[in-house]
């Protein structure tokens, strides 16, 4: 298997080195990259090319998010993971929207960060349990639009399929609770994905994000 290839931002040297020392002990991770600095690390991101970005969410005083744009512009193909000491979904979802694949909150780093790194390299997206939970009961209606009306065309079974999918209900969970086959659970996946024009969980999150779902 090809190794994931990570550049670590953090204006904290002490977090910098914790950090690569972990990752650093994990056979298929290989940190090609250090930056204490915005201006550091786009030199690193231009010449390496990571699959994964770990960026601090503050980098000397500057909100790290401000740079999630660049970065992407700099390494169309990287995928950026924010870390955090801020429980704020606010940030979280600025993150998400702005192209970050993942945020991960400092404090459950030793438990999360190495399960994340291998979820937004395979594709999806990682978020703590917590802001997955305010994705779904958010009630953020502003945005009234194209992707509102896509929502609105799903039969109301479907609404409650995807909602329970998305906070992480199996199959077979959400078939018990309907009283109805895993089969059929599968069949509403696939209609929805279909009528909203996603194709995995991931998508259906920032999805989610822009329109704002509440709770049944």
């Amino acid at each position: 298997m090809k190794s994931i290839s990570i550049i670590i931002i953090d204006d904290h040297k002490i977090l910098l080195a914790g950090l690569h020392s972990l990752l650093s002990s994990y056979k298929e991770i290989d940190v090609v990259g250090l930056a204490s600095s915005i201006k550091d690390a786009i030199y690193i991101i231009k010449d390496k090319k990571p699959k994964i970005v770990l960026l601090d969410i503050a980098i000397n005083g500057e909100n790290g998010l401000n740079f999630i744009e660049q970065i992407k512009e700099l390494s169309p193909s990287s995928k950026i993971i924010i870390l955090t000491m801020y429980e704020d979904y606010e940030y979280f979802k600025e993150a998400i929207n702005k192209g970050a694949s993942g945020f991960v909150l400092k404090k459950s780093m030793d438990s999360d960060l190495i399960y994340a790194i291998k979820k937004v390299n395979s594709g999806e997206l990682f978020a703590e349990s917590q802001f997955i939970s305010q994705v779904i009961s958010n009630n953020d209606t502003q945005n009234v639009s194209a992707e509102k009306q896509l929502w609105d065309k799903l039969s109301d079974r479907e609404k409650e399929v995807m909602v329970d999918f998305a906070r992480g209900f199996t199959n077979r969970e959400i078939a018990f609770k309907y009283y109805i086959s895993e089969k059929t659970v599968s069949t509403y996946k696939t209609r929805a994905f279909e009528k909203l024009n996603i194709e995995n969980k991931s998508d259906f999150i920032k999805f989610a994000l822009k329109i704002g779902i509440l709770k049944n």
